[in-house]
């Protein structure tokens, strides 16, 4: 076996290296490149956008549940819903011109309401004025009733002080009324020139429970 003499000797011929493959290239190829995981972050993106707007969706939901509704004014043309009692309104008061039932003895009505500052030979005292209030009275029951102006009507203030009647100045209701009879008059008092509002009152007898209201303005 012939030994192939070193590079430092001086019959040392180099031999040529093969012919590399064309289309091959120089170096062997290296380890395929990582696939980029884009695809991987876009999924995680969109599930993450996904869970956030579930999330605030039901925070909304919530909060307009827990959200007490707005007050209703409390005004006459709201009608009463569900459980909720309608508002008891109070009675109408008695008006002029009206028949008012007290009983089953009087129906009784104010005409009409003036003021006055008496007469030639009937004045009130300096400050005062005669309020004239003018009544019909009519007896419905079975028998013949007492009417007694002075026993039945009275005139107060706010404060519950009771005026005086004139019974020189005024031509009051009474005297005795057949059943299903009337009797009409005027009935006086002296008040204050400087009070404005008063209650007429009319009581079916004395010690009855049984009466008819009417506020004054003057």
């Amino acid at each position: 076996m012939q030994n192939n003499p070193g590079p430092n000797d001086p019959t040392y011929t180099p031999q040529p290296y093969p012919p590399y493959p064309p289309g091959q290239p120089l170096y062997p190829p290296g380890p395929p490149p990582k696939k980029r995981r884009t695809w991987l972050w876009i999924v995680l993106g969109v599930f993450a956008l996904a869970v956030l707007g579930c999330v605030g969706i039901l925070a909304a939901s919530q909060g307009a549940t827990s959200t007490p509704p707005a007050a209703t004014q409390a005004s006459g043309n709201t009608p009463a819903t569900g459980n909720t009692p309608a508002p008891t309104q109070a009675p109408a008061g008695n008006s002029i011109g009206k028949p008012v039932m007290v009983n089953a003895d009087w129906t009784v009505t104010l005409n009409s309401v003036k003021k006055s500052t008496g007469s030639e030979f009937d004045q009130p005292k300096a400050g005062d004025i005669f309020l004239v209030v003018n009544v019909t009275m009519q007896n419905t029951s079975g028998a013949t009733q007492n009417a007694s102006s002075i026993g039945q009507w009275s005139l107060k203030d706010s404060s519950g002080q009771t005026s005086t009647q004139d019974i020189t100045y005024g031509n009051g209701p009474d005297g005795t009324v057949a059943a299903n009879g009337k009797i009409r008059g005027n009935i006086a008092y002296e008040v204050p020139n400087s009070v404005y509002s008063f209650t007429l009152q009319f009581v079916a007898g004395i010690g009855s429970t049984d009466l008819a209201e009417w506020t004054v303005h003057i």
